[in-house]
């Protein structure tokens, strides 16, 4: 497959089963995350997003992401939305951000590999905006790992 080339998102827009698993889980298990993705286009400016989401060709890429069981929480709630201001899923530089920004907040996605039935990448929580720390004052590590997104039709 091809290196991704982030100038050409557009490819991007439709729906997909995407897997998540997590490779740096301090408990020895590996965790994984899945869930329905759907990304589309929209003249409508992100409002709450406007620093971070990227033109694609002129549009916002934008979508939702609906997390499966047994995830919950506000964080996973936060990557359904649909609104104009604030939509769960957007495009930003070089990656596809699920939910928000800040600790423990959302999940980037960094696309490596594409084809027309999938995209393969890494993933990370990290969102850059600080750092986490657990009771005993030791870093916290940002979950991250490896993703692939099986377009569904």
């Amino acid at each position: 497959m091809p290196a991704f080339d982030s100038t050409k998102a557009e490819v991007l827009v439709g729906a997909y089963d995407l897997m998540m698993v997590d490779t740096t889980s301090l408990r020895g298990s590996v965790r994984q995350h899945a869930g329905k993705l759907h990304l589309w286009l929209t003249d409508s400016v992100p409002q709450r997003r406007a620093t971070m989401a990227r033109r694609v060709q002129e549009k916002f890429m934008v979508g939702t992401f609906e997390v499966a069981a047994p995830d919950s929480g506000e964080m996973w709630s936060a990557m359904m939305s649909k609104s104009t201001d604030a939509p769960g899923v957007f495009w930003s530089t070089g990656f596809i951000r699920l939910g928000q920004f800040g600790p423990k907040s959302g999940i980037s996605l960094y696309a490596k590999l594409i084809n027309e039935h999938e995209i393969r990448g890494m993933w990370t929580s990290h969102a850059g905006t600080g750092v986490v720390v657990d009771f005993t004052g030791e870093r916290e590590p940002d979950e991250a790992g490896y993703f692939c997104a099986r377009r569904v039709k």
